[in-house]
């Protein structure tokens, strides 16, 4: 067995290092494959996101607008993440923002003044969310923060005048 000599060679610093190429080279490449796998790991997630978000939406419905306007604007607050109710699946196949305008649309498109803000809490507290796997059962209005409820209501006002 022949033992090689290693050279050494200056560092950045400008000092002599006596660890080898190779071994510089099999860390650096270790960097790189990590980096790449973290890029695709959140590239995939995107994805992901973007399927989800877009599930449903095939099917058209005379409430679409008022849906998309929900889902833009209100979201659900857990632990201070923000889950726009687009995103949110109420039954599957069914996103929240769309089982929303589904049953608010007709109670607003009939009056001229929409819906007071008391009336509509009083429609979100009915509405189940289930978190944890089902293991917990809120109200929609639990987990949705007061500024939203708002929005929503200005969004049902708007709608009514609108329409």
């Amino acid at each position: 067995m022949q033992l090689q000599r290693r050279q050494p060679y200056f560092t950045a610093a400008g000092r002599t290092s006596a660890v080898s190429r190779p071994a510089v080279a099999a860390r650096a490449q270790r960097f790189v494959v990590t980096r790449g796998f973290g890029k695709d790991v959140v590239e995939g997630w995107l994805d992901l996101a973007k399927l989800v978000a877009s599930e449903g939406s095939k099917q058209k419905s005379p409430y679409d607008e008022l849906a998309y306007k929900i889902g833009r604007d209100v979201y659900v607050d857990i632990a201070g993440w923000h889950l726009f109710l687009r995103d949110m699946s109420a039954v599957p196949g069914l996103k929240m923002s769309q089982a929303l305008a589904t049953k608010l649309g007709p109670e607003v498109a009939g009056s001229r003044d929409g819906m007071r803000e008391s009336d509509v809490a009083a429609i979100l507290k009915k509405i189940p969310v289930e978190l944890g796997a089902a293991k917990t059962r809120v109200s929609l209005y639990d987990v949705m923060p007061n500024m939203c409820v708002s929005d929503l209501t200005k969004i049902l006002t708007d709608y009514a005048r609108d329409s």
